[in-house]
């Protein structure tokens, strides 16, 4: 389900949806207006509106993300992050059907689960439990729990609270408000996906800061963090997160590649990310080339049963069904791209990562490397700078239909590579699949090199969650 309530009107009938190659490469700009003698204004994370809406139109919800910091991203509190408009919980009681629903309507991806209100180690329910659900009905999985099995495939209503107790999960860790966001990062950069923030004395759960907030938190206020700046501007390999060669076996710091035939049928990739306790999974053909990527929420396509023919046709098609469902949504210029090269900078990872909403990337090998399958011959070349402090330009405010970029595509096609490629055409097409880098590296990444937790293990969480062959 689309969420409309933060989208601006359209300025033009013309007016298209910004692609996904539009978006940013550089963290979104800093407003300008003065600041106050207390602390700067709020500026808002969502990179939509014009300047003068963001004055005027500011949300309750907005403003507490978007508070522009002068000091280290490390000592913010997590009071900062909490939006308590948007904290839902659902009763154990209810059925797992009306737990989606819950997430659908409010256009989450978790929601906790309480035994009883006030219930301060809630599981949770997201879109990997209702992957479980699903393959529960079809009998392709087994549980501990025999009556649930059979409630499930006679169609009976089941609790969701009976759900979330049978898909292994890391513990509901709790920070209170007053923590920094190094203690977040040493948790999220471990892999945990979320984190519960209580009131000071922890009594009562304030909100839920999950690696993907987190990681857009970072990025729209990255230009007041001139830490990061380093980090933003140097590549993957660089970096060495993801795993840059499918033909070396990754260190217990690394994520794997894990993929799956184009020509399977799409079960096989439900069974496959709920075996492996992922969130996404690529898919390839015979030659190993990335055709696209299915994630857990995409389970939403195939709820009713109606939709079940899918689950026996193949993973090329649904792909297909995916991009038709986000054309009719979003336009067709509104195709996601999922991939980047061992040579993009961190900072066009993080912007890919934030524009499609995705928890991991797949890596895949330049055109220009040749036939070499090894990344240590990748020739592509190393990105260029990001100027962190770069000002809006002023076409950016002339164009409404933008989202407020502060980079053009026209900018972003003269500064790349020596190509004879556009930039827009580039970016559509993809190559081998080599490696993966999700949001736990880049956490992790930031955990080890910017604060004192050196040691943090992204794998640490999922090693936990009983994964396969990690």
């Amino acid at each position: 389900m689309k969420d409309i309530s933060s989208q601006p009107p359209s300025n033009s009938n013309n007016s298209r949806h910004a692609s996904i190659v539009e978006m940013l490469s550089t963290p979104p700009a800093i407003p300008q207006q003065p600041p106050s003698n207390v602390e700067l204004e709020a500026i808002s994370l969502s990179r939509t509106g014009s300047s003068a809406s963001l004055d005027s139109q500011m949300s309750a919800t907005t403003s507490c993300l978007t508070k522009v910091h002068t000091q280290k991203w490390q000592h913010i509190p997590l009071s900062q992050l909490i939006e308590q408009n948007k904290l839902t919980f659902v009763d154990a009681s209810i059925s797992v059907e009306e737990a989606f629903n819950t997430l659908v309507r409010h256009n989450l991806t978790s929601v906790p689960v309480e035994q009883f209100p006030g219930d301060m180690n809630c599981f949770t329910f997201d879109y990997n439990d209702l992957n479980s659900y699903l393959l529960l009905v079809l009998n392709k999985i087994q549980v501990n729990d025999p009556q649930v099995a059979r409630d499930c495939q006679m169609g009976k209503p089941v609790p969701v609270g009976k759900i979330v107790k049978l898909t292994p999960k890391n513990q509901f860790h709790k920070l209170r408000e007053v923590d920094n966001l190094t203690t977040a990062m040493s948790l999220l950069g471990s892999g945990v996906h979320r984190v519960a923030i209580t009131d000071t004395a922890s009594t009562q759960i304030r909100g839920v800061l999950s690696q993907r907030r987190l990681t857009k938190y970072l990025w729209d206020n990255a230009r007041q963090f001139s830490n990061l700046q380093p980090l933003l501007n140097s590549s993957l390999k660089e970096l060495g997160i993801g795993v840059l060669n499918s033909h070396t076996a990754p260190t217990s710091r690394q994520s794997r590649v894990i993929s799956i035939q184009g020509e399977e049928q799409l079960i096989m990739a439900l069974f496959k990310m709920h075996t492996e306790r992922i969130s996404s999974i690529a898919v390839v053909d015979h030659q190993g080339n990335l055709l696209g990527n299915i994630s857990v929420t995409d389970v939403k396509h195939v709820t009713r049963t109606s939709q079940y023919p899918l689950l026996h046709n193949t993973c090329r098609h649904f792909i297909s069904v995916i991009l038709n469902s986000r054309g009719l949504e979003m336009g067709k210029d509104s195709f996601p791209i999922f991939h980047v090269y061992p040579s993009s900078s961190l900072a066009r990872t993080l912007a890919k990562l934030v524009a499609t909403k995705a928890h991991r990337l797949w890596i895949v090998q330049p055109e220009n490397s040749g036939s070499s399958n090894s990344s240590s011959s990748l020739t592509a070349p190393s990105p260029q700078p990001i100027p962190i402090n770069t000002q809006v330009s002023s076409s950016d405010h002339e164009n409404p239909g933008r989202s407020g970029s502060p980079i053009s595509v026209k900018s972003l096609e003269e500064s790349s590579p020596t190509t004879s490629t556009p930039l827009f055409e580039k970016e559509y097409r993809t190559g081998k699949l080599i490696g993966v880098v999700s949001l736990t590296d880049i956490l992790g990444l930031l955990a080890r090199r910017q604060t004192e937790h050196t040691q943090v293990d992204p794998q640490a969480a999922r090693r936990q969650r009983g994964s396969v062959g990690v």
